[in-house]
């Protein structure tokens, strides 16, 4: 895989809401316009922190639709409900200059014919009339990012001191477009995974004067079954497939996911910790 390359450089101090410039001092690369060595692991780090949410302490909303899919043994894929959700992202850097990332997450699902908000859910699979209930993630974890590799805190596994988090990054770029795929890490022994693909622009991820990259993303997320399926005794597993958008405040999302957030879960409207 071809890797821009450029000097190795060290974090300077920041403080939330500067920009980028000021986060990284000015330095001469080798390829014009190319401010970040992506095989770096510093430079990796920040790239992903970029891609993912924001280098500076602040709320970043990514709203999301797509389908859900059920997955039985030796049957093809059957699709279940739509959903679409907010997922807000906090990065907070670190005096040691790793970062934590905090992050608040709620789905709402929809029929996937008419597109209308679910209350109840005639489950095909089971027969039975399932009363829907939104999905509200609440996990007294955060994820830990460093120069050698990522983790959930609650994840007693140590991060490898001799590992680069480049190596569990994969880039790719064509002209203006920048590909970052990589997996949601997750403690041994929780039955889900997550594949990320993130997008965006070339551009603003080297530009040093940028802390956040607008992104799309593709996730793949596979899941046991919803409890309000209430399905734990049938073989198989879900599957979440659709893409989402980074946007710059949660008053950008669609008007009735806004309003549901604001009623049901206004708590939710912001990842920043304490």
């Amino acid at each position: 895989m071809k890797r821009t390359t450029t000097s190795r450089r060290g974090f300077c101090r920041t403080l939330a809401g500067i920009s980028a410039a000021t986060l990284f001092p000015a330095a001469a690369f080798s390829k014009p316009g190319h401010q970040l060595d992506l095989s770096n692991p510093e430079d990796a780090l920040t790239a992903l922190i970029k891609m993912r949410g924001s280098l500076a302490a602040e709320d970043v909303p990514h709203w999301y639709y797509g389908t859900i899919y059920a997955v039985l043994p030796g049957q093809k894929p059957q699709p279940m409900v739509n959903f679409e959700g907010s997922e807000i992202d906090y990065y907070e850097r670190q005096p040691d200059g790793n970062y934590h990332g905090y992050s608040a997450t709620v789905s709402f699902f929809r029929d996937t014919k008419t597109g209308a908000l679910l209350k109840t859910f005639d489950n095909p699979i089971t027969g039975k009339r399932n009363e829907v209930r939104p999905n509200s993630i609440s996990v007294n974890a955060y994820y830990i990012y460093t120069p050698q590799g990522y983790k959930r805190s609650d994840d007693p596994t140590p991060i490898d001191t001799n590992a680069s988090i480049a190596d569990a990054l994969d880039w790719q770029s064509k002209e203006d477009d920048i590909w970052l795929t990589m997996r949601r890490a997750y403690p041994a022994g929780l039955t889900m995974g997550e594949h990320q693909l993130i997008r965006g622009s070339l551009k603003e991820l080297h530009d040093p004067d940028t802390v956040k990259v607008r992104t799309t993303a593709a996730p793949t997320y596979i899941s046991p079954w919803l409890r309000w399926m209430d399905m734990a005794d049938h073989p198989g597993h879900t599957v979440w497939a659709g893409p989402a958008k980074k946007l710059d405040r949660v008053e950008d999302y669609p008007i009735e996911l806004l309003q549901l957030m604001e009623k049901y879960y206004p708590e939710k409207l912001t990842a920043k910790p304490g």
